[in-house]
This record gives C-alpha cells, structure tokens and sequence, in this order.
C-alpha cells in the first residue's frame, strides 16, 4: 500500500517523514517493512532509528488483516462480471470461473494478448449495460479503432454507448497505477505489468518484489471486495529448455516476473504463435505469417487454481478473435 494513503492514519510525530521516504524512493509499505533499516536510515537525514521501528510498526498494524475464525465467515455464490471473450472454445478453458480475481495473460509481444483481453473488455461492456473499464496502459498503445471494429463486425447497435464506459488511464509511472485504482470499475485491464518491474526486479534488493506483490495483492483485494474482474497481460521469457506446465514439448518461453508473480494472480494463459509450436512439423503453419493476414495464436492454461490446467484453443484473426481447434 502506498506510504500516502495512511498519511491522515499516521501519529502526528509520524506522519511528517512520508515525504522524506518518498523523496528517497521508499513509496509503498512494503518497502518500508522489508527494506533493511539502514538502508533507510542513509537515504533519509531526519528520521531516528527509534523512530522508524515506531512508523514500521504502525504500518504493520494498519495495514494486516484481521483475524476470523471459519465458523464466522459468510459464504455464498458469488458471480462476477466476467463475460468471457466471446469465443466458445476460448471460454471453455477456463469455464469455472466465478468471474472474481485477477487473470494473467502472458506472451511474448505482437501476439495479441491486448487484441484478447479487449474482446473480454468489449464482451463484458455490451452484456452488461452499467458496468465500465479501466485499461490502464503502460506503453500508450491502446487503440480505440480496433475497439470500434470488433463492435462494428459484433453490429452492436450503440457503439458508442459502449465506448464512452472504456476509461483509458496513462500508467508510465508505477505511482500512477497505484493511483487509479482508486477509482473502482467493474474490469480492470493493467497492460502491461511487465513494463514497470521489467527492471525493478534484481538478486540485490527485495525492493522491486515488495512492490510487485503489494500491486498485485490490491489488485486482488480490489477484485474480491467490489466483484472486479482483472486482466494482467504480461511479457514472457526464455524457459530453457522447454515449459514443464506447457502440454507441448516446443514450449520455451514462460510467463516473465520470476517465481513470486505466479502465485499472485488465479489463473495464468500462456500464449504464443502457433508457427513456435506447430511449424516443425507443418511446414504450412510455420511460414503462414507470411503470406496470411491477421495473426494465429495458441492460447493455453498453463496454472489455474480457478479452472482446470492443460486446456488449450487455437485462435484466428484477422479484424476479430474465433477459435477453430481446442484441446485439453
């Protein structure tokens, strides 16, 4: 959580030092909690030891969860917003799911992982008269015409209407995202995670990976507390030699962010061109890029805690998303 929020919570001997820490780069509770303290105590000039074991201490109790017993919880259904992508054998994979919690879609670039979560956006928007997006783009590449494509090709009577609920946030900082989601929709888009802790994330400094995980645990808390659907789309690395979690031996590439990111999100789909996969052993499908429009991907669940693991759907596109092969 960012150090600013609990500013009016803090005590007033407190509150006057989240400035100094944010001037010297400690934004977030987690970085305060987790950073040695003298570290800290070299990048401020003010602030006493005793003084930062007082504010630690404070952020730990504002900020923990409280304690419940099970026979005191409320359980029921609950159903979230979530649409699907509007392609049958694309929905099958991941079915089960209630529709609450963040779901990670991760590829390398130029794949259509934007192209995807947007039908899911578009999907949502037009069955949903009142609900609303947030896309929060990192890069600046979000493009309203493709938008209006696939509602012209989905002859949606009121486009418009569907477009004026889509909020497009810039996100070049990674205080601006925290920042956003202070304003609650019912589909948040984050594209992409990985331009933000692509360089953040190191051997040295736990830093960088409290950051990540205090992102991602309120988007979580925002998904689970208000029934918000959120779409992480991710870059993806080299696994060498293949991906263990992918049902084709050709795998190589896997979700980026390191091994703390997989458990911070409920469902992970891993896609890539099916030319990586397939090509070897059709010479058709490898050099298909080149000489067909529109692109085609293999989209797999490759870590579900929601849905079943393994399912996997071969989609095509040129203007809009259908699937014409699944598996599982």
């Amino acid at each position: 959580m960012l150090l600013k929020r609990l500013h009016t919570k803090l005590p007033p001997n407190l509150a006057p030092f989240i400035p100094e820490l944010e001037s010297a780069g400690i934004k977030t509770t987690e970085s305060l909690i987790f950073t040695a303290p003298s570290t800290i105590l070299a990048l401020t000039s003010t602030i006493t030891h005793v003084q930062l074991r007082q504010l630690v201490s404070v952020c730990i109790r504002l900020t923990s969860g409280g304690i419940m017993a099970a026979s005191e919880m409320e359980y029921g259904d609950v159903e979230g917003p979530w649409r699907g992508f509007g392609v049958k054998g694309l929905d099958e994979m991941v079915e089960s799911w209630d529709g609450v919690g963040v779901l990670e879609i991760a590829g390398p670039r130029k794949v259509g992982k934007s192209l995807l979560a947007l039908h899911a956006v578009l999907r949502t928007l037009a069955d949903i008269p009142e609900a609303s997006c947030m896309w929060l783009d990192t890069e600046g590449t979000f493009a309203p015409e493709r938008a209006v494509k696939i509602l012209e090709l989905w002859k949606v009577s009121d486009p418009h209407h569907i477009l004026q609920r889509i909020s497009v946030t810039p996100c070049f900082q990674l205080d601006n995202v925290h920042g956003a989601l202070e304003s609650l929709k019912a589909i948040v888009v984050l594209d992409t995670i990985f331009t933000h802790f692509k360089d953040r994330l190191t051997n040295t400094s736990a830093q960088g990976h409290a950051e990540l995980v205090s992102l991602m645990e309120d988007l979580s808390a925002l998904s689970f507390a208000h029934n918000l659907v959120v779409l992480v789309i991710n870059s993806t690395v080299t696994s060498f030699p293949t991906n263990p979690l992918s049902r084709f031996n050709k795998t190589n590439i896997k979700p980026a962010l390191g091994t703390a990111f997989t458990y911070c999100t409920d469902a992970t789909l891993l896609m890539q061109e099916t030319g990586k996969v397939f090509g070897m052993m059709d010479e058709e499908e490898r050099e298909r890029v080149r000489r067909a429009p529109g692109l085609r991907a293999l989209l797999e669940v490759v870590r579900s805690r929601v849905s079943p693991t393994g399912r996997w759907a071969v989609f095509d596109t040129v203007r809009i998303i259908y699937a014409f092969e699944v598996g599982g």
